[in-house]
């Protein structure tokens, strides 16, 4: 790597000027409340998706892969995503039950965290999400797939100028 590209890349800009404040202390006891309250500021604001996140999977190998997908819902089942189980991701899933999601709102310098395991939900939920889908034709697809995480830890991460981030973590 050049020292030029380095450069370049140490003067990129990080976050806007004004950064929402966070204090632990006032946080809920309920992540999915917080994280409630922050999806709708980043809603408010105006952030493009942003109910993306990013879902990190194994496979057998322990080889790990990360792919951009939709939050479909969260329960007390988990929090939902959905994918084809002849997917890369649905394989793996098969293999590892084990994920990482990460949701990121640079316009807010803020980003959530939730570890787990990925349980399928019924058959009749993912006929239903299939059906919702835009491009929905009528047609069924057996190897859709809805999933729920079950949290082993939620961790809501808040950027500040001074490089003191706030980290505020839930473990169950």
């Amino acid at each position: 790597m050049s020292e030029s590209f380095r450069r370049m890349l140490r003067a990129l800009p990080d976050f806007p000027d004004e950064l929402p404040e966070f204090d632990p202390e006032t946080a809920p006891s309920d992540p999915v409340e917080l994280f409630r309250d922050w999806l709708e500021v980043a809603v408010v604001r105006g952030i493009r998706q942003p109910h993306a996140f990013s879902l990190a999977t194994t496979d057998a190998a322990g080889l790990v892969s990360s792919r951009m997908l939709i939050l479909k819902d969260i329960d007390a089942s988990g929090w939902w995503f959905a994918t084809s189980r002849l997917s890369r991701k649905g394989r793996e899933l098969e293999q590892n039950t084990a994920v990482a999601l990460n949701f990121f709102w640079a316009e807010l310098g803020r980003q959530v965290r939730v570890t787990g395991d990925a349980v399928e939900l019924s058959d009749e939920v993912s006929a239903a999400d299939w059906a919702a889908r835009p491009s929905a034709d009528g047609a069924t697809n057996p190897a859709w797939q809805v999933y729920a995480v079950r949290p082993r830890e939620i961790e809501f991460w808040q950027a500040r100028h001074d490089r003191n981030h706030i980290r505020h973590r839930y473990d169950f």
